[in-house]
């Protein structure tokens, strides 16, 4: 039986302002007595409080719009891929410790968006990995304080950020982080440096372009050799294994494309770091525990959500407060096993 807040007060013998306190978790203003008389009904109820109307009287539903954007040629969003799955649980911590709710929705359009902003009533949104398109498309658009993490954009679009005040980004600096990478492989003697890639738009922004990006820098800069054999893509293994004896190391665009990596290798009865040393990035939770274990650069996804919340809090609480508009992220590079001395 659904029961309904006056129900519990008429049981209890109280009004339904000091049930609402008690739901409300305002209970310093009931008695103990009374305290105790209305938790024991609301559990022998199952009473859960109707988040909606609650928003209507309060003006404040305490819910985020979670957003994830994927391709639609790309399908939807796997959430049990470290990325995906690490920025949620940092989001879902702050949520929780602030006494916030969330919506995770994947979307692939902006109608998807308007129809969820016109359903349900939100706070404020985190919008995760938007490509810079669907992100001039969606801007000024959502009706409240919205923080894109990962959504990598040019500069002028960075520019722009101005005009629209209620709007921030949060992005680990990838160039910067596949500089690193890079230079880790050289500091350690390697020449012949290979990178391998899930697949990504070379026209476009983004995560992978710009990790990309630092290692071409960084190769270009040390005037080691740089040709269009040196790049390939997560299906092109077999022909980086055909060619391993051209190169000592690669650079893998994230841990879980690099553990696979490893583990063709081994099949293929090649070991890590003797005939090739391997770098990731991300630092996913099974880099540690990988044979050998990974080296990578330590992008520290939750702490990525965490931050992304509560620059959000603060900016649904105080909105008038100038804010920094762009926070870009560093990262840490991980020593572990996966990088030798090359032998070749």
């Amino acid at each position: 039986m659904k029961v309904t807040i006056k129900q519990i007060a008429q049981e209890a013998g109280v009004s339904v302002t000091t049930v609402s306190n008690v739901v409300n978790n305002k209970a310093h203003r009931v008695s103990a007595e009374k305290r105790e008389i209305i938790q024991a009904i609301i559990k022998k109820y199952d009473y859960v409080p109707n988040m909606n109307a609650r928003s209507l009287v309060n003006s404040s539903s305490r819910l985020i719009g979670l957003l994830y954007f994927s391709h639609e040629a790309a399908g939807p969003v796997d959430f049990s891929t470290p990325f995906a799955s690490e920025v949620l649980e940092g989001v879902e911590r702050k949520v929780k410790e602030l006494g916030y709710f969330t919506l995770i929705h994947n979307v692939t359009n902006v109608d998807e968006i308007l129809t969820i902003q016109n359903n349900w009533l939100f706070e404020g949104f985190i919008a995760v990995s938007f490509s810079q398109e669907m992100f001039e498309k969606v801007r000024g658009k959502l009706k409240e304080p919205t923080i894109f993490v990962d959504t990598h954009l040019e500069p002028k679009v960075y520019q722009s950020l101005k005009d629209y005040p209620d709007c921030f980004v949060i992005n680990t600096d990838d160039f910067e982080m596949g500089k690193k990478a890079t230079r880790y492989l050289i500091s350690q003697g390697h020449r012949q440096i290979a990178f391998l890639s899930h697949h990504f738009d070379e026209e476009q922004p983004g995560v992978i372009k710009e990790r990309y990006h630092g290692f071409k820098a960084t190769m270009e800069q040390e005037q080691l050799p740089l040709r269009e054999e040196n790049f390939f893509y997560e299906e092109q293994m077999s022909t980086l294994l055909a060619q391993i004896d051209n190169f000592t190391g690669v650079v893998v665009d994230g841990d879980d494309l690099a553990l696979q990596f490893i583990h063709f290798l081994r099949v293929h009865g090649k070991k890590v770091p003797e005939d090739l040393s391997i770098i990731g990035f991300d630092d996913i939770r099974f880099a540690a525990y990988s044979d050998p274990p990974l080296t990578t650069i330590r992008l520290n996804q939750i702490n990525k959500g965490e931050q992304a919340m509560e620059m959000l809090i603060k900016e649904m609480q105080k909105p008038q407060e100038k804010r920094k508009q762009l926070v870009s992220l560093p990262g840490e590079l991980v020593i572990r096993e996966t990088v030798g001395k090359p032998k070749k």
